[in-house]
């Protein structure tokens, strides 16, 4: 069933006073933004408590984070564009050179041992984040068939490396699993820091400490505090395109999955293991597409119709093109281990290439020239809202 959270609506609220503040800057100039952005934290803090120890615990409080939420929102906003004034600081420039610079050095690996054309700029796209290599062609296939997501460094990837480390250091000891979230964030360092892959690095931030301190956490708990973190540090991530559909793909998954799953009998789990395990990808894919179809129309004009088939092919693919990527760093001091390993991940970006790009063919594959306005975005997130919370109530009920 899906909770009411009062800290999802003070999210929401933070993320308008960022777009009001954005379409006019009312606070420029006004006093020390610093001094008002503190008062209006303690005062919505303040407001919060209260409301919290008389008892108020669904439309006031909601209502008074809502109204704190959305001033906070337009202060942070107006303190970060004052401090992001004088630009990136000198330690930030050298960082991102030297991110940069293994990229780089990745890349003339995989390009030493023969790997060229599109087979590298998927590889360099999954691995990397460096998208240069992607032309128009290949990038339209890929979105078409409803798979785009698999270039853009994500949880999925973060997820897989995050699992292999702990394979490779074990869950005995704390100092190792803060060793594994150091070595994620070391990696979304190098990969230049995309919004999508820091926020799944911050979830599993969340998850492990929670693990480590034996704590029980909820998934939308930690996707809600993800986000209020990320616009602390920086209000305007809200524009991100890729934040955007990060967030409401991983949001999808979390309430539309279990409702998904829900569909089929509680016996069907143990009588068809297999099936199920099918079942819940489908699902997975399902809940996403859901979730993202209506900034994906509103955005690249264009919504896949085959994407349920799609990703049955690509997440599989993927995962083993990521292993095998993994494996080609850790063997490095033994060449000739190297290359056929580099080969083999290129004969699997190959096959993903040829069969995502003749899906993407397909009659119907995908529904082109949706134009939506701001106004219908919205209007399609209330209607998917409220079929949510019909579908939740109704499998309560049976």
């Amino acid at each position: 069933m899906v909770k009411e959270r009062p800290a999802f609506f003070y999210i929401l609220a933070l993320a308008t006073g960022v777009l009001l503040y954005a379409e006019w800057p009312f606070l420029a100039g006004i006093l020390d933004l610093l001094t008002i952005a503190v008062a209006t934290i303690v005062v919505a803090a303040a407001i919060s408590f209260f409301a919290y120890r008389a008892g108020l615990r669904n439309a006031l409080l909601t209502l008074a984070m809502m109204a704190s939420g959305l001033l906070c929102g337009s202060v942070l906003c107006a303190v970060h564009d004052r401090l992001s004034d004088g630009g990136d600081t000198e330690w930030m420039a050298d960082v991102s050179k030297g991110a940069a610079a293994v990229r780089e050095k990745v890349t003339d690996i995989y390009i030493a041992n023969g790997l060229e054309g599109d087979e590298l700029a998927v590889v360099s796209a999954m691995t990397l984040g460096e998208k240069r290599h992607i032309d128009s062609s290949l990038r339209n296939e890929y979105s078409r068939a409803g798979v785009a997501h698999v270039l853009a460094l994500s949880g999925t990837h973060l997820a897989i490396l995050y699992f292999v480390l702990m394979l490779l250091v074990g869950k005995g000891s704390v100092a190792s699993r803060f060793v594994v979230v150091a070595t994620i964030w070391g990696y979304v360092v190098i990969v230049g820091m995309p919004v999508s892959a820091v926020r799944a690095a911050m979830m599993l931030s969340m998850f492990t400490l929670a693990d480590v301190m034996r704590r029980g956490y909820d998934r939308m708990d930690v996707l809600v505090t993800t986000i209020m973190l990320m616009m602390l540090v920086n209000p305007r991530v809200i524009f991100d395109v890729g934040f955007q559909l990060s967030v409401m793909s991983v949001g999808a998954i979390i309430v539309i999955c279990p409702l998904l799953n829900g569909l089929l009998p509680p016996e069907f789990h143990s009588r068809h293991h297999h099936l199920f395990k099918l079942w819940s990808m489908v699902s997975v894919g399902v809940a996403a597409q859901i979730g993202t179809a209506p900034l994906v129309a509103y955005y690249f004009h264009s919504l896949p119709c085959w994407f349920v088939i799609s990703n049955l092919i690509a997440i599989p693919l993927t995962t083993i093109l990521l292993y095998g990527a993994l494996t080609v760093v850790v063997v490095w001091p033994l060449p000739l281990i190297q290359l056929w390993v580099v080969k083999a991940v290129g004969f699997i970006a190959w096959v993903l290439n040829v069969t995502l790009g003749y899906i993407s063919q397909l009659p119907l594959a995908a529904v082109e020239g949706i134009n939506l306005s701001v106004l219908q975005v919205i209007i399609c997130y209330i209607i998917i809202a409220v079929l949510i919370k019909i579908i939740a109530y109704m499998q309560v009920k049976v």
